[in-house]
């Protein structure tokens, strides 16, 4: 399994998740005869704001690796954003760019939304991949580091923070492993859940771990923790997914099959699972009809290789 072959799976592991949950997005649940159908249909396969934001930051990090100018970053989200509003987006990242516009900071807009607590959801999760790519993110100092920069500009609440920081620490932590088996992927959830503070994230992702270790299955935690758009459901979701098992087009599917929000959910899971297994045991048709396969492939090798 090569380094950059899991350095890709990464991004088209993302992308492939976001676009086979779009059209499931919102519903509580999502059968294989219904994922099936879709992923037969032999239809171009679009992502929505979730690649569009994480391939914005990838390009971000080619130049400014260590992110030592967020509002440059959110400069380059709201560029993107004007390009092709189109792509899904919620409300929040909208809001902030309408107030940036009127002469706020990035952080300062963002931690005005919900009352001044700023997002609790996952859209700082749902894009911080490409994070997880860098070299220095091996150090989980760094990587928590980053993902909360990359976090603040849109989303400034702790569980949105922690959310984005354990997405990052599991891939570089896949990344940098030599043999990826069940116990390895476990090890390096974990070890991300520890570092973080106490609260809802950390919680969930235990209670994750725990149960599935104790033999039982992804949908029976998905059923505690939830699958809507907040980080404390979302990111537990994905990783639930991770845990069940199987190459990445099964992580992917075993998450959309959670219903919620589905696109997202897949989207962080098929990145992790991409860290783990890398493109050799990614489906070769589907990622053939993957939007911008290319330009992933070619940011994830140019990142990981800094």
């Amino acid at each position: 399994m090569s380094g950059r072959g899991r350095a890709r799976g990464v991004l088209l592991g993302l992308a492939l998740g976001d676009a086979l949950g779009a059209p499931f997005e919102g519903r509580s649940r999502v059968t294989g005869v219904q994922l099936d159908a879709w992923i037969d249909a032999g239809e171009p396969l679009r992502w929505t704001d979730d690649t569009h934001m994480a391939l914005t930051l990838a390009r971000h990090l080619v130049d400014d690796p260590e992110l030592d100018d967020p509002q440059a970053l959110g400069g380059a989200f709201a560029r993107a954003y004007a390009l092709e509003p189109w792509r899904g987006y919620g409300a929040g990242p909208p809001q902030v760019f309408a107030m940036v516009a009127q002469g706020m900071s990035f952080e300062e807009a963002a931690g005005t939304l919900f009352g001044g607590a700023g997002s609790f959801g996952n859209g700082a999760a749902m894009r911080v991949a490409p994070v997880g790519l860098l070299p220095a993110a091996i150090d989980p100092r760094r990587a928590a580091r980053l993902a909360e920069v990359q976090a603040r500009v849109t989303h400034t609440h702790p569980e949105a923070i922690d959310g984005a920081t354990v997405i990052a620490q599991v891939i570089a932590g896949l990344l940098d492993l030599d043999k990826v088996d069940a116990d390895a992927i476990v090890r390096v959830v974990s070890a991300a859940a520890s570092r973080l503070s106490e609260g809802p994230v950390r919680d969930r992702l235990t209670g994750v771990v725990d149960v599935l270790a104790s033999g039982g299955e992804p949908a029976m935690v998905v059923g505690r923790c939830g699958t809507g758009v907040a980080a404390a459901e979302s990111v537990p979701a994905a990783i639930a997914a991770l845990l069940g098992g199987g190459d990445a087009l099964r992580v992917v599917t075993t998450a959309i099959g959670f219903g919620g929000d589905t696109d997202t959910i897949a989207a962080m899971a098929g990145a992790m699972a991409g860290a783990a297994w890398g493109l050799e045991r990614m489906p070769g048709p589907l990622l053939d009809r993957l939007e911008a396969r290319a330009e992933l492939e070619r940011l994830a090798d140019t990142l990981s290789c800094r």
